[in-house]
């Protein structure tokens, strides 16, 4: 059921905004923020009402007339009072630029009109023709604009109020997601926030950290909105003379020095390097500048960045690049240490080309057939780990606490500080795990306890746990504590890159990397799997060859529906035709109670009644048969897409997964056999003479389907 808001639930939020700020973060506001706080808490409620509403509102200019809110019994009196209390202005002559642009294209019309021996246009001209005649023409007379300005107000909430949101997020938010928005999501249960926190708290210290921060975050917005390319120069100007206090400050200083070198390197470079210069201790700068200084010739410098960064490296991941570009470039070594990993890491494997797009799958698929125990993993294996393991540390007894019900990312692992912050608990924590059992009993601890909490690390799903599980029974416990340890130490860095695969093998784990031809190493991956490697783990580079399987088997299928796939439509009858090397191998099929009415016309169209369904098993009963029967086979159907949804939906309804590489023979039909007038079931049946005894039950559509597959692949021979 849709949550009812309260009628006032703007001005609560606004209320609620104001009352954080006056009671956390009076050491960060400017004299000018305490008098304007000072007028609000003067102000009527009705007049607080309607500056709430102002402020929930997008455009720098707002029609007056279009203020009527339920909760609002005299607007007009309402913003006679804030604009008599200083805090809401009208437009003047200043904005006529903006008051032009705001208007629509009839009211720019009608007002263009009334000057019409003075001004030449075409009604049927674009808005932004348009705007900029009338700029030209009132830019000389804008006192002419009198009467329009009086109908608006200013949205000032840049000028204070957009200060006090940035205090409570701690990032400003283009578009809708405003301090007012955020709450209006949370209480329509739309938004992940922090049950039970009780009390919010400044995220700043002090009025230099707090304002650096909020300026930068204002330039990051800029560099968004940016459609003049000139702007990017007054831009980098003003950011690199930015104070930034505080690491995350520093952190969004750099980034955005970055961003603007990109931008400015081929209209000014000597400003572009200067921008480079800027920032501090970031790996991706240094990298920038190494690789133009050789571009430019200027070798002896280079080399000695590189061996100062050998020496003292920032992060693993310019560690690395150091080293590679070292080798390559002054030891005039014929392969990189990236190349180097992938030859000696790597094994060839010879994977059906059906898996092209979906290569991951495909190896998952070729260890899965030789009885291995196989999970998609990537990142979430470990980020799920390294979460439940230290939720303690994280969320419970952090020396940085969320700051508001909406943190739901750690504080200290955005401040790249949590080993030194929390180092002894830390180490307390690890020692108490000396057993494998002891490790998973922790995880599933913290997993049945805090399931569903949001965290911003991992999402929670059903089978969280089963992949847990597999890689704490089957690795060495000194290996996982290690590299746990390493995570604590260094998450920024470690927080991705992670191979596609773990794969368990006679109670051994090991990790794939997928690579399909023409798929490149990263560098964050090489940290990754580099550390992995160092504390004990196998990792692999699969490095995929495709080819034409001669073994493949084709479950061609069919399902009979209550209806469409939207609007909560199930199965009634799934009809399954194996082949493999041009012969049918097996057949199976089924009547599945879809557990709601069958409509009369799908009746008549495919002779399954309410009545015949009745006592048939429903779909979670013939999940794990079914599944069974498709293992390692192509999904093959007519019109593939259709079926292949209904039942993925189904299995995620019963609880499994499913994917496979699937084939749709409408698309290979036209292929095939070019230049047919259609290529339904029933219109290539009747072409081809294809045996479709009963059209729309599911056995019969399948088996002429699998005929149809033949045809095929005897045309693909044949070519």
């Amino acid at each position: 059921m849709k949550k009812e808001l309260p009628a006032k639930y703007y001005l609560a939020h606004f209320r609620e905004l104001i009352e954080f700020v006056t009671s956390k973060c009076m050491h960060l506001l400017e004299p000018k923020h305490s008098e304007f706080i000072s007028k609000i808490n003067q102000l009527d409620e009705q007049s607080q009402c309607m500056l709430a509403r102002v402020y929930s509102r997008k455009p720098y200019l707002v029609q007056a007339q279009s203020l009527n809110y339920e909760e609002i019994t005299s607007p007009h009196q309402a913003i006679y009072t804030l604009k008599k209390a200083g805090i809401l202005f009208e437009p003047n002559e200043q904005h006529y630029q903006q008051l032009l642009a705001h208007l629509t294209k009839p009211s720019l019309v009608e007002l263009l009109s009334n000057y019409s021996e003075q001004i030449s246009f075409k009604k049927s001209a674009a808005k932004g023709a348009l705007v900029d005649i009338a700029r030209e023409f009132f830019k000389a007379c804008p006192q002419e604009l009198a009467p329009l300005y009086s109908q608006y107000v200013i949205n000032n909430r840049s000028d204070y109020y957009e200060y006090f949101e940035f205090l409570f997020a701690g990032k400003l938010s283009s578009g809708d997601v405003n301090h007012q928005n955020r709450f209006v999501m949370r209480d329509l249960g739309l938004t992940a926030t922090r049950e039970g926190h009780s009390e919010s708290l400044s995220r700043f210290e002090t009025l230099d950290e707090a304002q650096s921060n909020y300026l930068l975050n204002r330039y990051r917005l800029a560099f968004k909105n940016i459609t003049d390319e000139s702007d990017y120069v007054a831009l980098a100007s003003q950011v690199l003379v930015q104070a930034a206090h505080g690491a995350i400050a520093v952190v969004l200083k750099n980034k955005l020095l970055v961003r603007l070198y990109r931008q400015l390197k081929t209209v000014d470079s000597e400003l572009a390097f200067s921008l480079l210069e800027g920032c501090v201790d970031d790996s991706e700068a240094q990298e920038i500048q190494i690789r133009e200084q050789y571009r430019l010739g200027n070798k002896e410098w280079v080399k000695a960045r590189l061996e100062a960064i050998i020496e003292n490296p920032l992060t693993d991941d310019l560690l690395y690049f150091a080293d590679d570009f070292l080798m390559r470039k002054f030891n005039k070594k014929t392969r990189s240490r990236l190349s180097a990993m992938l030859a000696d890491t790597q094994c060839v494997l010879e994977i059906d080309e059906l898996y092209r797009g979906e290569v991951e799958q495909g190896v998952n698929d070729y260890y899965t057939r030789q009885g291995m125990q196989v999970f998609n993993t990537e990142n979430t294996l470990w980020q799920s780990l390294f979460g439940l393991v230290f939720w303690h540390e994280l969320f419970v007894e952090s020396p940085y606490p969320p700051c508001n019900e909406f943190d739901i990312y750690p504080q200290v692992l955005r401040l790249g500080n949590f080993y030194e912050a929390q180092q002894t608990q830390i180490n307390e924590r690890l020692a108490q795990c000396k057993t494998s059992q002891a490790l998973l009993n922790l995880v599933c601890k913290n997993a049945a306890q805090y399931f569903d909490q949001p965290n911003g690390l991992f999402r929670w799903r059903s089978n969280l746990l089963e992949p847990l599980e597999a890689l704490i029974l089957n690795s060495p416990l000194e290996a996982l504590i290690a590299h746990l340890t390493a995570m604590s130490k260094h998450y920024l860095q470690l927080k991705d890159g992670y191979p596609d695969l773990m794969v368990i093998n006679n109670g051994q784990v090991h990790f794939e990397e997928v690579k399909a031809p023409g798929d490149k190493l990263r560098r964050n991956q090489l940290t990754t799997i580099d550390n992995l490697k160092n504390v004990g783990f196998t990792v692999h580079i699969a490095a995929v060859k495709w080819f034409v399987d001669p073994n493949r088997v084709y479950s061609v299928v069919d399902i009979e529906t209550t209806g469409g796939l939207k609007g909560g439509n199930r199965i009634t009858e799934i009809g399954i035709v194996k082949v493999q090397h041009g012969k049918v191998i097996d057949t199976w099929t089924s009547l599945v109670n879809p557990e709601r009415h069958i409509p009369g016309f799908i009746t008549s169209l495919t002779g399954i009644s309410d009545s015949m369904v009745y006592n048939a098993p429903v779909f979670a009963d013939i999940v794990k048969p079914l599944l069974d029967k498709l293992a390692g086979s192509i999904f093959v159907a007519h019109n593939v897409n259709f079926d292949y949804g209904f039942i993925k939906k189904e299995c995620e309804m019963a609880g499994h997964f499913f994917k496979m590489p699937k084939m749709c023979t409408v698309v290979e039909s036209r292929k095939a056999f070019k230049g047919l007038k259609s290529y339904s079931l029933g219109n290539l049946s009747s072409h081809f003479n294809l045996n479709l005894t009963s059209h729309h039950r599911a056995l019969a559509d399948a088996t002429a389907t699998a005929e149809l597959l033949l045809l095929i692949q005897q045309s693909q021979i044949s070519e």
